[in-house]
């Protein structure tokens, strides 16, 4: 079950990222063809290239995670199997006091934000701010996953 939904989380930050990243590759080109072809600037162009880039990389950092293509150093050759699997599950169970970290102080962080407004859009920096504890929720869910299937890997007969 557990699986199945972080399918469905998985999809909606790859294709939110993926639209955020559209979004802030488009908003450069025009601040560029702007600033290159028309008397004037657009101030909010700025924001916005930066709004989508945020959450572009935060949701992509958690699509990340579970599909395990973060940077791993590999200590023993491939062969040492249960010994490398051991040691992903120590890397997972690690990683998450620095989850707890994204989850916590993000949302604290985006909380302090809504009394901070955006210069040029004027809309509260929660809402840009507020995707440090999305990503680091989604990254909690796809952790327990990979745990959870990492130990069964590991000991199949004890699940």
């Amino acid at each position: 079950m557990l699986r199945s939904f972080n399918s469905v989380i998985e999809r909606i930050c790859y294709v939110a990222g993926g639209a955020f990243f559209l979004a802030f590759i488009l908003c450069v080109l025009f601040q560029i063809a702007s600033r290159n072809l028309l008397p004037g600037t657009f101030v909010w162009t700025d924001e916005v290239a930066m709004f989508c880039f945020v959450w572009s990389v935060f949701l992509g950092a958690a699509v990340g995670v579970r599909r395990g293509v973060h940077y791993v150093v590999e200590i023993l050759p491939a062969h040492f199997r249960r010994t490398n699997l051991a040691l992903t599950l120590l890397a997972l169970i690690l990683c998450l006091p620095l989850i707890r970290v994204l989850v916590i102080n993000g949302w604290s962080y985006a909380d302090m934000s809504w009394r901070r407004y955006s210069f040029s859009l004027g809309f509260p920096m929660f809402y840009q701010n507020v995707v440090v504890a999305v990503s680091g929720a989604a990254m909690a869910l796809f952790s327990v996953e990979l745990i959870v299937e990492t130990y069964r890997r590991l000991f199949p007969g004890r699940s």
